[in-house]
């Protein structure tokens, strides 16, 4: 970088350089200063610029294979999971679907299947979006097996 300025005394010379680079000036004839910054001497990089390529291979792959055990591979587990589940689905399951309604089925399709949520109610839902098979509510016990409290604390003991 160079910068010209009038060797004027009234008008101080501007100069512009790089911090810690020293400073070289020279008079040519018309008057005018130059002045200009040396260049840094380039030190040898040190660190991860400079090493071995199949260090950096080794790196990227350690790397992959972290990434499948932690994320890819629970990932899929999860899905296949899912898959058969919807799979499994049978007239009479109670199921809960992705926007929370819970039901029993009561016809089943490829893609759709069809809810009893009420009384005389009925939906129809993508399969896709069924969620799960809903676990036993409490209040939801068969009639044979209705839970005692005193049954229960008994077994307890």
């Amino acid at each position: 970088m160079a910068i010209a300025a009038p060797a004027t005394p009234a008008q101080p010379v501007a100069t512009v350089a790089q911090p810690g680079a020293p400073l070289a000036q020279t008079a040519p004839a018309d008057g005018m200063v130059i002045v200009q910054a040396e260049k840094p001497k380039q030190e040898s990089p040190q660190g991860c610029g400079g090493g071995n390529p199949m260090f950096s291979f080794l790196l990227l792959g350690v790397m992959f294979v972290v990434f499948y055990l932690f994320l890819i591979r629970p990932q899929q587990k999860r899905q296949k999971e899912m898959q058969s589940m919807l799979n499994a689905l049978t007239k009479g399951d109670r199921v809960i679907t992705s926007g929370g309604m819970l039901g029993t089925i009561v016809a089943i399709t490829d893609q759709v299947v069809t809810l009893e949520v009420g009384d005389k109610t009925r939906i129809k839902v993508l399969r896709s979006h069924v969620q799960g098979k809903q676990a036993g509510m409490p209040g939801d016990a068969p009639e044979g097996k209705k839970s005692n409290d005193k049954e229960s604390k008994e077994s307890d003991s």
